[in-house]
């Protein structure tokens, strides 16, 4: 079972080509958070954990969902991630939840997918992210064949001092960055309601007259800021004017050729 979450489309990517080349299902943990689905799962194949990582870790969030999840059937337990370039040493606490839960560890590994990180630089093209998701298929396809194998997954990337990256850097994101008091919604809001919809931890309500309100629980996935289809929710003045990305649908991109093997 292919277990993911996502906020741009990166990790839905990724968890959908495994799920496709190990002939498995998809589980959007998105939608289990969102409508507080029971975090119970049976699956006879290993259980895949997708997400994108988070200051060098996989969200706070995902996790705790991680550690109290009920997984039943299989034993083994991988886990995948999508970063823009560093893992930090993610896979330390990864293995510690997988043992914790008495269940083979078998193993993390991060794959480059374009930047979604909207605050702190200019997103690709269309272009640039294509060649990105290309460049990163090789891999994909490694992934899910010792997946389907029951091997065992190795990281190849390298993060200086990546226990602190991983540690206090983290910690300090946290803490301090992981909050929506500065998002800002502007008279290009049109009452669609897609942000409201989209968010997976409820933390965005639109008001009386249909304008978006935040909340204290928010994750910083910038689906909402992203996806919103007027770019009318901004951090601040940060991100005014500048480009927004969302991933590439696989089933389109299976449907058009580019997914070959």
């Amino acid at each position: 079972m292919i277990l993911y979450f996502t906020g741009t489309g990166n990790t839905r990517f990724v968890a959908e080509y495994i799920a496709d080349h190990v002939c498995d299902e998809c589980v959007d943990l998105g939608e289990i958070l969102k409508y507080k689905r029971p975090l119970r799962f049976n699956s006879v194949k290993p259980f895949v954990f997708c997400a994108p990582i988070y200051a060098w870790r996989f969200p706070k969030l995902i996790e705790k969902v991680v550690s109290s999840a009920e997984l039943t059937g299989s034993e083994q337990i991988y886990f995948v991630a999508t970063m823009d370039s560093q893992t930090g040493n993610f896979e330390s606490v990864l293995e510690k939840l997988a043992y914790a839960k008495d269940m083979a560890y078998m193993g993390a590994c991060g794959v480059p997918m374009p930047n979604n990180y909207i605050v702190g630089s200019e997103l690709p093209t269309a272009e640039e992210a294509e060649a990105r998701i290309n460049a990163s298929l090789p891999l994909m396809k490694n992934l899910s064949e010792c997946i389907m194998k029951g091997s065992m997954i190795d990281k190849y990337d390298n993060t200086p001092f990546a226990g602190i990256a991983s540690g206090a850097l983290n910690s300090a994101f946290n803490r301090f960055f992981i909050s929506s008091g500065k998002f800002t919604v502007s008279d290009e809001c049109i009452s669609c309601g897609n942000c409201e919809a989209l968010c997976p931890v409820n933390n965005i309500r639109l008001s009386s007259d249909g304008i978006p309100q935040f909340d204290r629980y928010c994750l910083n996935c910038y689906s909402c800021v992203n996806r919103c289809p007027n770019s009318a929710i901004n951090i601040g003045k940060r991100t005014v004017g500048r480009r927004r990305y969302v991933c590439p649908e696989y089933k389109q991109w299976k449907s058009e050729g580019k997914i070959t093997e």
